[in-house]
């Protein structure tokens, strides 16, 4: 039993299928699919079972995974602890983020980076998804971070979030609708939203056509910072992720209403070139953009969880 087996073993149980387990780990699939088997040659059981929704781990996959996944991590936790505060990352890297998830996780991203590891040359650009994608095709940046409405066939991609959009509205502006939101209700409300070029409003537009109903926004605008800042001021209303709204929540500037299910998401993946494989320090950065941008919708989607009452004086306010 190897250490690489081991390793191979846990990111398939937790991706779920060889593919993305395959591109997590830079590894062509047949590599994979050959270490897993040889580990079940060794421990003379069955540890997946191949299902149409992917790679299932049987009653001795699951019991595996209990035994090693201690293991493994007392092995990275040990790892760091022999390398202590002594830098371990140098070169640089060259990453593309979708405009709208160029948040506070992004910034604390780059604050950490700088503080953890400051041998590491980054460059960070915003953009379109469709604009991102063709500098990773033409070698201008090493892997880029989009919404999935965009084509990716021929890259390695990565799951990063599947993010919530939520009815975003100012802190005072009264919204005299059920909540959470049912989706035909948009269509009566003052919507400003990004125009179709935008992966959020593909996102948006794609759930209320499966559904048969149709908005039109008087109000388009691509920059979801000057969305963020119009609502704010006026009475209009928007449709933006989770994340994103989070500071205006704190700040007490923002309203967030949850959507009735099926509700809208927005999935996004970090692409990169299959050809040329990933360096630590690129990994390390989109492992970490990430969980900022996990810890954000969640504490944006605890908010929305809770039923929102408008305050009486709002009410009386807007009648």
């Amino acid at each position: 039993m190897e250490l690489r087996q081991l390793t191979y073993f846990a990111c398939l149980y937790r991706e779920g299928s060889v593919t993305r387990a395959a591109q997590r780990l830079n590894i062509v699939q047949p590599a994979l699919s050959m270490q897993i088997a040889k580990l079940e040659s060794e421990l003379g059981q069955t540890l997946f079972e191949r299902t149409p929704k992917g790679m299932t781990p049987t009653a001795a996959g699951e019991h595996a995974f209990e035994l090693f996944s201690p293991l493994l991590d007392q092995l990275v936790r040990a790892r760091q602890e022999l390398l202590g505060n002594r830098p371990e990352m140098t070169g640089s890297i060259r990453v593309g983020v979708i405009a709208s998830a160029a948040n506070a996780a992004l910034s604390d991203t780059l604050a950490h980076f700088v503080e953890h590891y400051p041998d590491v040359q980054i460059y960070v650009t915003t953009g379109f998804s469709s604009e991102l994608v063709e500098k990773l095709r033409t070698g201008e940046l090493d892997c880029v971070v989009i919404n999935q409405t965009f084509g990716q066939d021929d890259f390695a991609a990565r799951e990063i979030l599947d993010e919530e959009l939520v009815v975003t509205t100012g802190a005072r502006t009264a919204m005299l609708i059920p909540t959470p939101v049912p989706l035909h209700a948009l269509a009566s409300l003052n919507l400003v939203l990004p125009s179709r070029r935008h992966g959020l409003r593909q996102a948006i537009e794609d759930v209320l056509r499966a559904h048969s109903i149709e908005v039109r926004p008087q109000l388009e605008i691509d920059d979801t910072s000057v969305i963020e800042e119009l609502i704010q001021r006026t009475n209009w209303v928007s449709i933006l992720p989770a994340g994103m709204v989070n500071r205006g929540l704190v700040q007490g500037t923002l309203r967030v209403y949850g959507l009735a299910a099926p509700g809208v998401s927005r999935r996004m993946l970090c692409l990169s070139d299959p050809r040329r494989p990933s360096t630590l320090a690129e990994t390390t950065f989109i492992d970490v953009l990430a969980g900022k941008l996990r810890a954000l919708q969640l504490s944006t989607t605890a908010v929305t969880n809770v039923p929102m009452q408008i305050p009486l004086e709002d009410q009386n306010e807007d009648a």
